[in-house]
């Protein structure tokens, strides 16, 4: 069962001096513990101020002879070791002068070789450039040929094509001689169309003319046949009127003639009473004769008219068919020229398919070679591509690793899974001040930090001492805690700095300076354990004296931890007790364990380091030979060029072709147009025939109307004339009559006179009917004769007016065969020039292939030329590289012995002469590194002697201060009062010169012990020991 102590603040320091000459060495020791006994004692206060000042004053006293003793140890050591420092610069000279002459001597005759290997490598450079150039030449020309080639037979069988179309068509002097007919037949129809539209203008002018000389021919008949009726009438009415004047002669020389008169007179009264009657029927029916003509000349001019305007309406339908036509037959020519371009880019289009067909596979079969290329290029690194893929690998497999080099003991804390319970032991933001400050000493994974790897791998052998000694009293080992561990690796640190226990955390610890290695007469322990140990077994049980040793010893203890920081030589062992979360292990546990994870970390920190070396080494090789990827990324270059150059042919041809099958489609529009147009104006034309016919037979039936009406006036008006002269007559025979009776003797000889007036005018009469007639027949022989004309020129007119129309038939007939035979003609010679183009294309390109396959027949020969070049020159470089090899060997080994002297190997070096400058090298580098140790050991006992000069100074100066105050203690004492006060106190065993009032609980004691001879190798030695605070243990 264990049992509680109660740890106090104890600070122990042991020191050792040993000099060459002197005699004894002084040893401070600070502790208090419960393992001292406590003595108490009464005294005056008077008392205890001079006792403390009495000691004060012997302190001052010994620390003044430990600060001359260190102070003439470090002067002496100040002197030795300038005195080496100057042997070995000199040495150091010698070293570097003999390493120059080495070095000037082989690159004598390694630099002309290395010379050589640059020009030579130049050389192949320069032809491999010229060689990549060549090779792009080369394929250039095989593709530029391949493309001739390819538009060579894409000529070739454009031509086929046009030639076999040549063959289709007439011979060239057959479609001229068809051309020329048909323009002669077009110009021969255009004259006969030209003829008939004369002969149809005069036989049309001819018939007008016929028409209204028939027409006046026809009313000088009427007229005529008027005036002869009149004539004929009046001979009538005059013979009437000799036969009435013989009878009224008659009657006056008849017996009864008055008689008879007087009865002729009622008779003739009674005529006339008629007569009048029936002028007045006649008259009605003459003013509705006259009515009738005057309706009936309207409707004729109407008719007149009407006919006019058909017969222009006939003309301008006509004339619009025949502008109809000709759009027509122009629209249908642009249509077929439209079409035909289409066609052509159409077959342009095609072979342009099959030519990007052809060449969208050379495109696929270059663009599988670059890849096959690309990918062999990329799967074969050049050297340093392959160290710095194996170094990045590496660094990613192993980072946790590789960033656990510089981590410390963080590192291995974490591979234990423990440093998040220890990580508040290093935090400088630690949320007690104290341990935050003591945390700032440490800078952890630091080259000499208490926490780097190699510290704390040493740290090993010190546990492995300290297990063994305890094993030597019959005592278990403690456990390794990595909390104590941690703890000690602060402590160690804050002890370098400051020189002193930094009373932080609850263990007890030993601390010592300046000691060596574990296991050795150097070793901390040689102080801690075996000096103390005899001074305990010699009956000094006081712990401010013996506290390492009865630390090591303490059976309580369960866990340890160790440190050391080998600046300074501080070594920091911690004794302790188990705690939540800690990881504990023995001795040997912890030294497998650290090892392993020390030994690992190593293992990938040199294979890491010779990876990086491996890049360095392959900083010169970065190329790769690309040629095969830049040879195969030309020739796909080119072949895309080639299929891009025909896409944009086929793009240009596509838009040409959209643009024509715009105009083919607008002339389409314009040809259905111009059918409905030429079908409209046909019917115009058709409709403008049936008009003009209807007003002719309108016009023809006004006239008969008109001519019906006339003979109607003309005979109601002869018919109103006879009936007035009827009347009249009647009248005048009334009138006779009653003047006969009346004047029956005088009338007698007028009667008589009156029958020989009838008689001449009947005479006269007869004769202007003679006459008359003859005008009359003579009128309807010139109305007979211009009937006769009018019938003629109406037929004339006709049959001119039908060959006009069958003129233009036939010249819109000619017109499309001519036409069609210039279309002809125009295939033809395009089709020839396109013939003739593409024989001077095939020419050029036939020149073009000659001249490309000159270019790649150039091409290979200097490819060839060039690769013989690279391999005679490459053959001739490896003879210099093997000539370079072992001088550059020589420079490896000049590097070595620089390094490592006479160890390093030089039996490979075959130069007699560098040989021998290199074994010089070794005795002086061998000489130069002896010198170097020495100056490292001085150098160590310089640093140790002058931290022991200035602990002593530095113990001197508190020890003054220290007897300062206890002087001014007394003194204030004294004056303060006369009263005699005793005061009761517990006095440890030996009187302490200092107080730590870091902890309320602790008290620190002082002894000067005076120590004989103790001489430790020569080495100045330090050790201190300290338990801090009031810790609890585990009961068992």
């Amino acid at each position: 069962m264990k049992k509680t102590n109660e740890k106090v603040l104890m600070s122990v320091i042991a020191g050792m001096t040993a000099l060459q000459g002197v005699s004894s060495t002084m040893m401070n020791i600070s502790a208090t513990t419960s393992h001292v006994a406590n003595v108490k004692q009464t005294m005056t206060k008077s008392d205890e101020f001079e006792s403390k000042l009495h000691d004060a004053k012997n302190i001052v006293a010994e620390k003044k002879i430990d600060f001359n003793s260190a102070k003439g140890a470090y002067s002496v050591a100040s002197k030795q070791l300038e005195i080496l420092q100057a042997a070995y610069d000199a040495r150091n000279v010698v070293v570097k002068q003999n390493y120059q002459a080495t070095y000037d001597a082989i690159m004598n005759e390694l630099q002309p070789i290395l010379n050589e290997i640059e020009s030579l490598e130049t050389q192949i450079n320069d032809s491999k450039k010229n060689l990549e150039e060549q090779t792009t030449l080369n394929e250039q020309a095989t593709v530029n040929l391949e493309q001739a080639q390819k538009d060579l037979d894409a000529k070739k069988t454009e031509l086929a094509e046009l030639q076999n179309k040549l063959a289709t068509l007439k011979y060239v002097a057959d479609l001229t001689t068809a051309l020329e007919t048909a323009k002669s037949e077009q110009a021969a129809a255009n004259e006969v169309l030209t003829s008939a539209q004369e002969k149809a203008d005069a036989a049309n002018t001819e018939l007008t003319n016929a028409i209204a000389d028939a027409e006046a021919k026809k009313a000088a008949v009427e007229e005529a046949s008027v005036a002869y009726n009149n004539a004929v009438a009046d001979v009538t009415a005059k013979t009437n009127l000799v036969a009435e004047k013989q009878a009224i002669v008659d009657q006056f020389e008849d017996e009864n003639g008055i008689e008879n008169a007087r009865a002729e007179l009622e008779t003739a009264q009674a005529d006339l009473a008629l007569a009048q009657n029936n002028v007045t029927a006649l008259q009605e029916t003459m003013t509705q004769a006259q009515t009738a003509y005057d309706a009936a000349v309207n409707a004729q001019q109407t008719a007149q008219t009407n006919y006019e305007l058909a017969v222009g309406e006939l003309e301008t339908a006509k004339t619009n068919l025949a502008n109809a036509q000709e759009s027509l037959n122009k629209a249908q020519t642009d249509y077929e020229a439209n079409q035909k371009e289409i066609e052509d880019k159409n077959n342009e289009i095609s072979a342009l398919n099959a030519q990007i067909a052809n060449a969208q596979s050379e495109v696929d079969k270059a663009q599988a070679n670059y890849d096959k290329a690309l990918n062999d290029y990329n799967s074969t690194s050049s050297p340093l591509e392959k160290a710095k893929k194996n170094l990045a690998d590496f660094e990613s497999k192993y980072a946790t690793e590789l960033s656990r080099l510089t981590a410390g003991s963080k590192g291995f804390y974490e591979s234990l899974g423990c440093y998040d319970v220890l990580k508040e032991i290093f935090n400088v933001n630690n949320d007690s001040s104290s341990r935050g400050e003591l945390a700032s000493y440490t800078h952890m994974g630091q080259a000499g930090d208490a926490t780097s790897l190699e510290n704390m791998q040493a740290s090993i052998a010190y546990l492995k001492e300290y297990d063994k000694l305890r094993k030597q009293n019959g005592l278990s080992t403690p456990k390794v805690s990595m909390a104590a561990m941690a703890v000690a690796q602060v402590n160690a640190n804050y002890a370098q700095a400051e020189g002193n226990h930094s009373g932080v955390y609850g263990y007890s610890e030993n601390l010592a300076w300046g000691y060596g290695e574990a296991g050795t007469g150097a070793s901390p322990f040689r102080g801690w354990y075996d000096y103390e140990k005899k001074q305990y077994e010699a009956g000094n049980h006081k712990f401010s004296e013996v506290g390492h040793y009865l630390n090591i010893v303490n059976p309580d203890d369960e866990t340890t931890g160790f440190a050391l920081q080998k600046v300074n030589g501080v070594y920091a062992q911690e004794f302790g007790y188990f705690e939540e979360k800690d990881v504990v292990m023995s001795i040997d546990e912890f030294e497998t364990s650290f090892n392993n994870y020390y030994n690992n970390l190593k293992s990938v920190d040199a294979q890491h380091k010779a990876l990086k070396d491996a890049v360095i080494n392959a900083s010169g090789t970065t190329t790769k030979d690309d040629t095969a990827v830049t040879n195969a990324l030309n020739l796909l270059n080119a072949k895309k060029n080639a299929l891009t150059s025909l896409q944009n042919q086929k793009t240009d041809r596509e838009n040409s072709r959209s643009g024509l099958e715009t105009l083919v489609d607008e002339a389409k529009g314009s040809y259905n147009q111009a059918v409905q147009n030429t079908k409209a104006a046909n019917q115009k034309v058709e409709e403008a025939k049936t008009t003009k016919a209807n007003a002719e037979n309108a016009l023809n039936s006004a006239k008969a109307e008109l001519a019906s009406k006339e003979n109607a006036r003309q005979t109601a008006s002869v018919n109103v004339n006879t009936a007035k002269a009827q009347a009249k007559e009647a009248q005048n025979k009334v009138n006779t009559l009653n003047d006969r009776i009346n004047n029956w003797t005088a009338n007698t000889e007028k009667a008589e006179k009156n029958l020989a007036d009838a008689k001449d005018a009947l005479a006269k009469a007869k004769t202007r009917k003679a006459q008359l007639k003859d005008t009359f027949d003579t009128a309807t022989d010139e109305h007979k004769k211009a009937s006769d004309v009018f019938n003629d020129a109406k037929a004339t007119s006709e049959d001119a007016n039908a060959h006009l129309a069958t003129a233009k038939e036939n010249l819109s007939k000619k017109d499309a065969l001519r036409n069609a035979a210039k279309k002809a003609v125009d295939t033809y010679n395009t089709a020839s020039a396109q013939v003739e183009s593409l024989e001077t294309d095939i020419a050029k390109l036939a020149n073009t292939i000659t001249a490309k396959e000159a270019e790649k027949a150039k091409a290979d020969e200097n490819i060839e030329a060039l690769t013989a070049d690279i391999e005679t020159t490459a053959n001739e470089k490896a003879k210099v590289d093997a000539e370079a090899a072992p001088l550059k060997n020589v420079k490896v080994v000049l590097k070595d012995v620089l390094m490592n002297g006479s160890k390093a190997d030089i039996s490979t070096v075959g130069n007699e002469i560098l040989t021998a400058k290199l074994s010089a090298l070794q005795v002086e580098v061998d000489k130069a590194q002896a010198l170097k140790a020495d100056l490292e050991t001085k150098n160590t006992a310089y640093n140790d002697k002058y931290n022991e000069y200035l602990t002593a100074k530095s113990n001197l100066a508190k020890a003054e201060a220290n007897h300062a105050e206890a002087m001014k203690a007394l003194s204030d004492y004294l004056n303060k009062s006369d009263k005699n006060d005793k005061t009761e106190t517990n006095k440890s065993a030996n009187v302490g010169n200092s107080v730590d009032t870091r902890k309320s609980n602790g008290v620190n004691t002082s002894a000067q012990t005076a120590l004989g001879f103790y001489a430790l190798s020569g080495v100045l030695g330090l050790a201190g020991v300290a338990f801090t605070g009031k810790h609890a243990r585990k009961e068992d």
